[in-house]
């Protein structure tokens, strides 16, 4: 397997566990402190098992670790090691900044559009189209 091939796929990877909410809600968890399975199944009120499967799906790619505590019997605490720290605040810098500019790209068209329909250059029909239309798109992007 070529090195981009397998880059693409941890990518890939990446955005799969970003995209549920249930593995984005484990990280947050875990953001704040170390966790076991048993907690983190108390807490999202789910199956073992189903925890259990996000788990492992973010520490085969590094996301999270999984440390052995043995005091006072064997457990294991899940945590979110510095690099993933990093990842995630990195990703969370990008969505916040392209969220921004799609919203100020909405903004500014409807702006653009409100002002042909003052000019006379556009019919109220279309323009309050367009504006319901933008307005629950940034109502969903502000959210």
């Amino acid at each position: 397997m070529t090195k981009d091939k397998k880059g693409s796929q941890i990518i890939d990877q990446i955005y799969a566990i970003f995209r549920d909410r249930t593995r984005r809600k484990i990280l947050t968890l875990l953001s704040n402190m170390k966790l076991t399975a048993d907690d983190l199944t108390k807490e999202l009120a789910i199956s073992r098992p189903a925890v259990e499967k996000h788990l492992k799906q973010m520490l085969d790619i590094g996301l999270i670790e999984r440390i052995a505590d043995t005091y006072p019997t064997l457990k294991y605490l899940y945590t979110i090691p510095e690099p993933s720290v990093d990842l995630m605040s990195n990703i969370q810098d990008s969505i916040e900044g392209f969220v921004t500019s799609i919203i100020d790209d909405y903004s500014r068209r409807l702006e653009n559009e409100e002002q042909l329909y003052l000019l006379g250059m556009s019919s109220k029909e279309r323009y309050e189209s367009i504006k319901e239309k933008y307005d629950s798109i940034l109502g969903k992007l502000r959210s």
